[in-house]
């Protein structure tokens, strides 16, 4: 089976220790991956997700002059890059979030999405359904050669009747 390896989205946005949420905003602006990963040293130690911000900043919690350690998720859920997708399908199923930050070493090198997990496991299960429907006309077609020929077949060896 794959691994995350192969799934993963190797550009991810990143944040400093210091960063603010107005700082975090822009950079999901200008982004596709719906959240931003706080770092140390390398080490990703906080996740900040779009809605976070949103729910935080229109609820009046937060301005968005404050520091991003206010409102992100910490400590975070990470997946390692050699993990393969039904371990991090388990994962997914007991943890409950959408973006996982993905290590190496304990070093940020990727992000993985449920959704990527999730299409890449699908696409797994139809190419083996597809051959386990492959094999299994080829043997309907040898059996359907075999009743036909048998009758031919007792015809030159006797032994077989």
């Amino acid at each position: 089976m794959a691994r995350i390896s192969k799934i993963m989205n190797a550009n991810v946005p990143t944040l400093k220790k210091d960063a603010r949420i107005s700082d975090a905003a822009k950079l999901l602006a200008t982004k596709p991956h719906g959240c931003v990963v706080k770092m140390k040293d390398k080490k990703p130690v906080g996740i900040l997700t779009e809605s976070d911000i949103v729910k935080n900043l229109i609820s009046k919690k937060t301005n968005p002059k404050e520091k991003v350690v206010k409102i992100m998720s910490s400590p975070i859920t990470t997946i390692d890059i050699e993990t393969k997708l039904e371990k991090a399908n388990k994962i997914i199923d007991t943890k409950h979030f959408r973006r996982y930050p993905v290590i190496e070493n304990g070093n940020l090198v990727g992000l993985v999405t449920e959704n990527a997990v999730v299409q890449a496991i699908n696409g797994n299960i139809k190419f083996h359904r597809n051959i386990q429907n492959a094999v299994l006309v080829i043997f309907v077609i040898f059996s359907l050669f075999i009743f036909v020929l048998y009758k031919y077949l007792i015809e030159f060896f006797p032994f077989l009747r």
